[in-house]
């Protein structure tokens, strides 16, 4: 059954719909997607048709049920039965996949947001690696505090709306110093324009970078591609590190002063150079 025009509505006022360029088109839904992290071993089967989706959705232990989904914008809206439980799945496209909401539904048929689950699904043939040491899970809230570290260790596996919110819970001295490496800085700005809520987290990270999220997305996209997406997040790999470093030192986690000195010098030759998220973007398109 089709979802109720009120939940539709519902869901409408709080989303923030981000609409797709020419060279997105190809990122609408359809096909199989798999589940990644904390949804490794889901599946989901989907195809437009005339109403706007059918689909079957395999969950971890292998059971299916079969869905009919609206057609909200870009996204794909059905609701169904998840361990006795009625729950509303909002699939949005990304150039990797789709980011995958659960949001339950209460006995008047409301949106009950605080047990919203968020997850990723990949498409075939692309991987995530696995999570590295220090990885620390999504926030659900920007009330709490992450670590410059647990960020970088992290943002990469988080689907784009815990990125906003753990972006928010950043120490301002991180946000500062992130801006000295624009390939991460880059980065995280990606994440930030796949997220639907805009607001201080991404009118902050803009500042100063001489991008917007339209070029930014339609970027990666055509990266992803034509296979240069690789080579950048190498780049992003490298000055992560070196970001890493620089962060266990200001934070006393380091007690090599060879390392830290150089890791200080390192930031003293970026403070002065010229690069920027939209030099780092234009190299790679």
């Amino acid at each position: 059954m089709r979802l109720a025009s009120g939940v539709v509505l519902v869901f409408l006022c709080i989303a923030v719909l981000w609409p797709l360029s020419a060279a997105q088109a190809q990122d609408a839904l359809s096909g199989s997607y798999r589940g990644a992290l904390e949804a490794e071993g889901a599946r989901i089967e989907i195809a437009p048709d005339s109403d706007g989706f059918r689909g079957t959705f395999f969950d971890r232990a292998g059971r299916s049920q079969d869905f009919a989904a609206d057609k909200v914008g870009v996204l794909a809206e059905a609701v169904l039965d998840m361990g006795g439980q009625t729950v509303l799945m909002r699939m949005d496209p990304k150039p990797y996949g789709a980011d995958v909401a659960l949001i339950p539904l209460d006995a008047q048929g409301q949106l009950v947001f605080a047990g919203a689950r968020f997850l990723t699904f990949l498409r075939p043939g692309l991987d995530l690696p696995k999570p590295p040491p220090g990885y620390v899970s999504p926030p659900t809230d920007a009330r709490g505090r992450i670590t410059g570290n647990g960020f970088l260790n992290s943002y990469e596996f988080w689907p784009a709306e815990g990125v906003r919110l753990g972006y928010l819970s950043l120490p301002p001295r991180f946000q500062t110093l992130l801006q000295l490496f624009p390939a991460v800085h880059l980065d995280v700005i990606f994440k930030l324009c796949l997220a639907r809520q805009d607001g201080p987290a991404l009118a902050k990270a803009l500042r100063g970078s001489g991008v917007a999220c339209g070029e930014v997305v339609d970027a990666m996209a055509q990266m992803q591609r034509t296979g240069r997406f690789s080579v950048y997040k190498r780049e992003v790999a490298e000055q992560r590190s070196l970001l890493e470093t620089n962060v266990k030192c200001a934070d006393g986690y380091l007690a090599s002063k060879t390392q830290c000195d150089q890791a200080a010098a390192a930031i003293a030759q970026r403070a002065v150079a010229l690069e920027t998220p939209a030099t780092v973007l234009q190299r790679y398109r």
